[in-house]
């Protein structure tokens, strides 16, 4: 509600009468000023307008006939404003009134009716009841607003943990990248690091589900990955054995919730990739000089964080030479669905990734979020989507 306060500190709420007849307008006057509310008053259509626009009510009596501009004509004009769309009209009608003007007034976006002669006490009971529903909607509306500003601070910090969407070069390496959680935070994490001048460490995870309860996980992922990055040096897999193990403990044990991970460090100098797979999706690594792509890790890959505390991760290598790429994604990429259901599919992933290998990491990046986006008709995602592509930097 919109309510004033008397020096008692009672809210009073305000409502607008609108009638062109004057005697109407007295007494509904006199009623309401009898039960405390405050009372203002218009004329016509245009003054009715030009009054909730300058101070709107918590709730509006409006006749039906007026000059100027009739009731059905204000009310579509107040449910077409974000800011008035929701407070309460009672339409004032006659008994000349026909159905139709009835079923209009609903059409138009009425609330309740009130019919002339006034019943006081009928007239009473249904402003209290409306003011209630209206008190309901604005205790909700700001209750929302709340939670919108607090997902939108969450979003900042999970921003600062996460690199920022676009082409950075690190170590002598180029990454391009797209994170889209579903919601304002998602389960989404993916990090690079310089190990050494030529070598970089990548990280990508995908945390069950979405949302808020997937975005604290992935700061305990942060946490655990900036802790131990350094000592990871050629064997991925033991960091993801000190996150599983972390995982189990803390989170698995407590909640029914687990993680995927890829973990990988590139070295230019060695031309190879050292990398251990916990149930993630399987990368894609493209070798410009053969013109090839193929999925890696698909016998090698151990379970998820979280599933079994006693998981190993076997750390395999790959190589990866000057002309190589690094294609990294999450399961929302490949799980999104068109309009009629039908999911994006691994397969066409892959023959996307395959076809576009020449092009540099930050092109290949805008292809595929355009082929998802086109295929889903970018409506909303179901999930989180993140993308990354990694090359040397030429």
């Amino acid at each position: 509600m919109n309510p004033e306060t008397t020096p008692e500190g009672q809210d009073v709420s305000k409502i607008l009468v609108v009638d062109d007849e004057p005697r109407n307008v007295r007494i509904l006057q006199i009623h309401l000023n009898a039960q405390g509310y405050t009372v203002y008053t218009a004329e016509d259509g245009v003054e009715a307008l030009d009054s909730v626009e300058k101070d709107a009510p918590d709730l509006i009596l409006l006749d039906i006939n007026m000059p100027k501009m009739d009731g059905f004509e204000v009310v579509k004009r107040i449910r077409a404003n974000k800011a008035t769309e929701f407070i309460p009209i009672v339409m004032i009608t006659a008994l000349r009134d026909t159905r139709e003007n009835r079923i209009k007034s609903i059409e138009a976006g009425a609330d309740d009716f009130i019919e002339k002669p006034f019943d006081s006490l009928e007239v009473l009971a249904r402003v209290r009841s409306l003011l209630r529903i209206k008190e309901y909607q604005d205790t909700l509306a700001k209750h929302n607003a709340r939670l919108e500003e607090e997902l939108q601070m969450a979003r900042s910090i999970q921003e600062i943990l996460i690199p920022q969407n676009g082409v950075q070069e690190l170590s002598g390496f180029r990454i391009a990248s797209r994170c889209c959680p579903e919601m304002a935070v998602g389960g989404d994490f993916f990090d690079v690091w310089e190990v050494a001048p030529n070598r970089l460490g990548v990280f990508i995870s995908d945390v069950m589900g979405h949302g808020v309860s997937a975005a604290f996980v992935t700061v305990f992922i942060k946490t655990i990955l900036a802790e131990f990055q350094e000592l990871v040096e050629d064997n991925p897999g033991y960091l993801l054995e000190i996150l599983n193990t972390r995982f189990n403990d803390l989170i698995s044990s407590r909640l029914f919730m687990f993680a995927t991970a890829f973990c990988g460090i590139i070295d230019l100098g060695k031309e190879e990739m050292v990398c251990a797979n916990a149930g993630h999706s399987f990368p894609l690594l493209c070798d410009g000089h053969q013109q090839t792509c193929y999925a890696i890790g698909d016998k090698n890959t151990g379970n998820g964080l979280g599933i079994w505390r006693e998981s190993v991760y076997e750390t395999v290598r790959y190589p990866f030479g000057p002309m190589s790429k690094i294609f990294l994604y999450t399961d929302g990429v490949y799980e999104a669905k068109s309009p009629q259901g039908a999911e994006f599919t691994i397969e066409r992933l892959q023959k996307l990734v395959s076809e576009c290998a020449a092009q540099p990491a930050a092109n290949l990046i805008v292809t595929v979020s355009e082929a998802v986006d086109a295929f889903t008709a970018n409506c909303p995602k179901d999930d989180d989507l993140t993308l990354l592509a990694i090359e040397a930097a030429r």
